[in-house]
Protein backbone atom coordinates (compact mmCIF):
# COMPACT_ATOMS: atom_id res chain seq x y z
CA UNK A 1 0.00 0.00 0.00
CA UNK A 2 2.81 2.41 0.83
CA UNK A 3 4.40 2.04 -2.60
CA UNK A 4 1.06 2.56 -4.36
CA UNK A 5 0.27 5.71 -2.41
CA UNK A 6 3.66 7.11 -3.28
CA UNK A 7 3.03 6.45 -6.93
CA UNK A 8 -0.31 8.22 -6.87
CA UNK A 9 1.25 11.36 -5.44
CA UNK A 10 4.54 10.33 -6.97
CA UNK A 11 7.19 12.26 -5.62
CA UNK A 12 8.61 8.82 -6.40
CA UNK A 13 10.53 9.77 -3.32
CA UNK A 14 10.72 7.43 -0.39
CA UNK A 15 10.84 8.18 3.29
CA UNK A 16 12.78 5.17 4.49
CA UNK A 17 16.37 5.39 5.66
CA UNK A 18 15.82 8.94 6.87
CA UNK A 19 15.30 10.37 3.40
CA UNK A 20 12.23 12.59 3.68
CA UNK A 21 11.11 14.99 0.99
CA UNK A 22 12.48 18.48 1.44
CA UNK A 23 10.09 20.86 3.12
CA UNK A 24 10.76 23.48 0.45
CA UNK A 25 8.19 21.99 -1.91
CA UNK A 26 5.95 19.01 -2.47
CA UNK A 27 5.43 17.33 -5.80
CA UNK A 28 2.93 15.27 -7.63
CA UNK A 29 4.59 13.43 -10.48
CA UNK A 30 7.65 15.63 -10.90
CA UNK A 31 7.05 18.07 -13.71
CA UNK A 32 3.64 16.68 -14.64
CA UNK A 33 0.85 18.84 -15.99
CA UNK A 34 -2.49 17.34 -14.96
CA UNK A 35 -4.24 19.14 -17.78
CA UNK A 36 -2.36 16.85 -20.18
CA UNK A 37 -3.45 13.59 -18.57
CA UNK A 38 -4.35 10.97 -21.18
CA UNK A 39 -7.70 9.66 -19.94
CA UNK A 40 -8.22 7.35 -22.89
CA UNK A 41 -10.20 4.26 -21.94
CA UNK A 42 -8.02 1.17 -22.28
CA UNK A 43 -4.70 2.96 -21.79
CA UNK A 44 -2.09 1.24 -19.61
CA UNK A 45 1.60 1.52 -18.67
CA UNK A 46 4.03 -0.67 -16.78
CA UNK A 47 7.11 0.59 -14.96
CA UNK A 48 10.01 -0.81 -12.98
CA UNK A 49 10.90 1.35 -9.99
CA UNK A 50 14.26 0.91 -8.27
CA UNK A 51 15.06 2.51 -4.90
CA UNK A 52 18.61 2.48 -3.62
CA UNK A 53 19.74 3.84 -0.25
CA UNK A 54 22.41 2.92 2.29
CA UNK A 55 23.51 -0.03 0.17
CA UNK A 56 20.02 -1.51 -0.04
CA UNK A 57 18.06 -1.92 -3.28
CA UNK A 58 14.30 -2.33 -3.57
CA UNK A 59 12.77 -3.06 -7.00
CA UNK A 60 9.07 -3.06 -7.86
CA UNK A 61 6.88 -3.46 -10.92
CA UNK A 62 4.03 -0.95 -11.15
CA UNK A 63 1.11 -1.15 -13.54
CA UNK A 64 -1.29 1.73 -14.19
CA UNK A 65 -4.41 1.03 -16.24
CA UNK A 66 -7.58 2.87 -17.23
CA UNK A 67 -10.01 0.00 -17.94
CA UNK A 68 -13.27 1.96 -18.14
CA UNK A 69 -15.17 5.20 -17.69
CA UNK A 70 -18.57 6.05 -16.25
CA UNK A 71 -20.84 8.98 -15.51
CA UNK A 72 -21.32 9.93 -11.86
CA UNK A 73 -23.47 12.51 -10.10
CA UNK A 74 -20.35 14.69 -9.96
CA UNK A 75 -19.55 14.36 -13.64
CA UNK A 76 -17.66 11.97 -15.91
CA UNK A 77 -15.05 9.81 -14.22
CA UNK A 78 -12.58 7.09 -15.08
CA UNK A 79 -11.50 3.96 -13.25
CA UNK A 80 -7.79 3.77 -12.59
CA UNK A 81 -6.12 0.59 -11.35
CA UNK A 82 -2.63 0.61 -9.88
CA UNK A 83 -0.95 -2.70 -9.17
CA UNK A 84 2.43 -3.04 -7.50
CA UNK A 85 4.51 -6.10 -6.72
CA UNK A 86 8.19 -6.97 -6.30
CA UNK A 87 9.96 -7.55 -9.59
CA UNK A 88 9.10 -11.12 -10.55
CA UNK A 89 6.63 -11.32 -7.64
CA UNK A 90 3.57 -13.57 -7.58
CA UNK A 91 -0.15 -12.74 -7.42
CA UNK A 92 -0.05 -13.14 -3.64
CA UNK A 93 2.59 -10.41 -3.35
CA UNK A 94 0.64 -7.82 -5.33
CA UNK A 95 -1.26 -4.82 -3.98
CA UNK A 96 -3.98 -3.23 -6.09
CA UNK A 97 -5.73 0.11 -5.75
CA UNK A 98 -8.83 0.80 -7.82
CA UNK A 99 -9.96 4.42 -7.91
CA UNK A 100 -12.83 6.18 -9.60
CA UNK A 101 -11.31 9.56 -10.47
CA UNK A 102 -13.22 12.56 -11.79
CA UNK A 103 -12.14 13.79 -15.18
CA UNK A 104 -12.15 17.25 -13.59
CA UNK A 105 -8.75 16.35 -12.17
CA UNK A 106 -7.41 17.82 -15.40
CA UNK A 107 -8.17 21.19 -13.79
CA UNK A 108 -6.14 20.35 -10.64
CA UNK A 109 -4.87 23.64 -9.25
CA UNK A 110 -2.43 24.81 -6.61
CA UNK A 111 -3.70 23.95 -3.12
CA UNK A 112 -6.31 21.46 -4.35
CA UNK A 113 -6.80 18.21 -2.45
CA UNK A 114 -6.33 14.98 -4.36
CA UNK A 115 -9.25 13.68 -2.32
CA UNK A 116 -11.58 16.15 -4.01
CA UNK A 117 -11.28 14.15 -7.23
CA UNK A 118 -11.54 10.56 -5.93
CA UNK A 119 -15.14 9.30 -5.91
CA UNK A 120 -14.58 5.66 -4.92
CA UNK A 121 -11.61 3.70 -3.65
CA UNK A 122 -10.95 -0.04 -3.32
CA UNK A 123 -7.89 -1.88 -2.09
CA UNK A 124 -6.76 -5.49 -2.37
CA UNK A 125 -3.68 -6.93 -0.71
CA UNK A 126 -2.42 -10.23 -2.11
CA UNK A 127 -5.19 -12.77 -2.53
CA UNK A 128 -7.47 -11.22 0.11
CA UNK A 129 -10.94 -9.97 -0.89
CA UNK A 130 -11.02 -6.32 -2.00
CA UNK A 131 -12.06 -3.68 0.54
CA UNK A 132 -13.84 -0.43 -0.08
CA UNK A 133 -12.11 2.48 1.62
CA UNK A 134 -12.88 6.12 2.29
CA UNK A 135 -11.67 8.38 -0.55
CA UNK A 136 -11.23 11.14 2.02
CA UNK A 137 -7.96 9.47 2.98
CA UNK A 138 -6.46 11.50 0.15
CA UNK A 139 -7.55 14.75 1.81
CA UNK A 140 -4.16 14.84 3.49
CA UNK A 141 -2.70 15.68 0.09
CA UNK A 142 -4.34 19.09 0.25
CA UNK A 143 -1.19 21.20 0.33
CA UNK A 144 0.44 19.79 -2.78
CA UNK A 145 1.71 22.52 -5.08
CA UNK A 146 2.24 21.45 -8.69
CA UNK A 147 5.34 23.07 -10.10
CA UNK A 148 5.18 25.18 -13.23
CA UNK A 149 7.14 24.68 -16.43
CA UNK A 150 9.10 27.85 -15.66
CA UNK A 151 10.76 26.10 -12.70
CA UNK A 152 12.17 23.36 -14.95
CA UNK A 153 14.82 23.28 -17.65
CA UNK A 154 13.43 21.44 -20.67
CA UNK A 155 15.37 20.02 -23.61
CA UNK A 156 14.54 17.55 -26.42
CA UNK A 157 15.94 14.05 -25.89
CA UNK A 158 15.65 10.51 -27.22
CA UNK A 159 15.26 7.39 -25.07
CA UNK A 160 15.53 3.79 -26.14
CA UNK A 161 12.18 2.12 -25.54
CA UNK A 162 11.64 -1.31 -23.96
CA UNK A 163 11.30 -2.88 -27.41
CA UNK A 164 14.46 -1.22 -28.70
CA UNK A 165 12.60 1.52 -30.53
CA UNK A 166 13.47 5.16 -29.91
CA UNK A 167 11.12 7.50 -28.06
CA UNK A 168 11.20 11.21 -28.81
CA UNK A 169 10.92 12.89 -25.41
CA UNK A 170 11.13 16.16 -23.57
CA UNK A 171 13.60 15.95 -20.70
CA UNK A 172 12.85 18.19 -17.75
CA UNK A 173 15.42 18.85 -15.02
CA UNK A 174 15.17 20.62 -11.71
CA UNK A 175 17.12 20.92 -8.46
CA UNK A 176 15.52 21.72 -5.09
CA UNK A 177 17.72 22.74 -2.16
CA UNK A 178 16.89 23.11 1.50
CA UNK A 179 19.86 24.17 3.64
CA UNK A 180 19.33 25.02 7.29
CA UNK A 181 21.36 26.00 10.31
CA UNK A 182 20.20 25.59 13.89
CA UNK A 183 22.17 27.31 16.66
CA UNK A 184 22.07 25.84 20.16
CA UNK A 185 24.38 27.65 22.52
CA UNK A 186 27.86 27.45 21.01
CA UNK A 187 26.99 24.60 18.69
CA UNK A 188 25.70 24.96 15.13
CA UNK A 189 23.78 22.11 13.54
CA UNK A 190 24.03 22.34 9.77
CA UNK A 191 21.60 20.40 7.60
CA UNK A 192 21.90 20.32 3.83
CA UNK A 193 19.39 18.73 1.47
CA UNK A 194 19.40 18.58 -2.32
CA UNK A 195 16.96 16.80 -4.63
CA UNK A 196 17.88 16.47 -8.30
CA UNK A 197 14.98 15.57 -10.61
CA UNK A 198 15.23 14.41 -14.23
CA UNK A 199 11.99 13.40 -15.95
CA UNK A 200 11.36 12.31 -19.53
CA UNK A 201 7.91 12.79 -21.10
CA UNK A 202 6.74 11.38 -24.42
CA UNK A 203 3.39 12.18 -26.07
CA UNK A 204 3.14 8.63 -27.43
CA UNK A 205 2.93 7.16 -23.93
CA UNK A 206 -0.56 7.22 -22.36
CA UNK A 207 -1.79 8.26 -18.92
CA UNK A 208 0.97 10.54 -17.54
CA UNK A 209 3.16 10.46 -20.70
CA UNK A 210 5.96 9.41 -18.34
CA UNK A 211 8.87 7.58 -19.98
CA UNK A 212 11.43 7.76 -17.20
CA UNK A 213 12.10 9.52 -13.91
CA UNK A 214 15.32 9.77 -11.96
CA UNK A 215 15.59 11.35 -8.51
CA UNK A 216 18.80 11.74 -6.54
CA UNK A 217 18.45 12.84 -2.92
CA UNK A 218 21.46 14.03 -0.96
CA UNK A 219 21.33 14.63 2.79
CA UNK A 220 24.22 15.90 4.91
CA UNK A 221 24.31 16.81 8.61
CA UNK A 222 27.20 18.07 10.72
CA UNK A 223 27.80 19.92 13.97
CA UNK A 224 30.25 22.80 14.35
CA UNK A 225 32.34 22.58 16.35
CA UNK A 226 32.40 18.81 16.39
CA UNK A 227 31.06 17.36 19.62
CA UNK A 228 33.06 14.55 21.21
CA UNK A 229 31.06 11.32 21.12
CA UNK A 230 28.54 12.67 18.60
CA UNK A 231 29.60 11.60 15.09
CA UNK A 232 28.63 13.70 12.10
CA UNK A 233 26.26 11.81 9.85
CA UNK A 234 28.14 12.90 6.77
CA UNK A 235 26.65 12.68 3.29
CA UNK A 236 23.91 10.18 2.44
CA UNK A 237 22.69 9.61 -1.10
CA UNK A 238 19.48 7.87 -2.16
CA UNK A 239 18.24 7.33 -5.70
CA UNK A 240 14.91 6.40 -7.21
CA UNK A 241 14.47 5.48 -10.86
CA UNK A 242 11.19 4.69 -12.61
CA UNK A 243 11.48 3.39 -16.16
CA UNK A 244 8.74 2.46 -18.61
CA UNK A 245 8.93 -1.15 -19.77
CA UNK A 246 5.65 -1.46 -21.74
CA UNK A 247 2.43 0.35 -22.60
CA UNK A 248 -0.72 -0.26 -24.62
CA UNK A 249 -4.38 0.58 -25.15
CA UNK A 250 -6.19 -2.65 -24.32
CA UNK A 251 -6.47 -2.46 -20.52
CA UNK A 252 -9.02 -4.76 -18.87
CA UNK A 253 -10.08 -4.68 -15.17
CA UNK A 254 -7.79 -6.36 -12.64
CA UNK A 255 -10.09 -5.92 -9.67
CA UNK A 256 -13.81 -6.76 -9.79
CA UNK A 257 -15.91 -4.81 -7.30
CA UNK A 258 -19.62 -4.38 -6.60
CA UNK A 259 -20.93 -0.98 -7.60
Amino acid sequence: MRRILLLITIPLCFHNAGFAATSAESFLIPGVDFSKLDLQEGAWCRYVVVDEALGQIDSSEIYIGVPSREMTSRGEAFWVEIETRPVGGSFGEADVLKLLVLEKIRAFDSGDSLGDYVVKLYNRTGDRPPREEDPKRFKRFSQVIPTTDSSWVSTPDVLEGATGSELSCVKKKRTVRDDREVVTGKVRLIKKARDDFAVWFCDDIPVFHLAKCEIVRVRETETLPKITGVPNLGKKVATTTAALVAFGFDATPILSVER
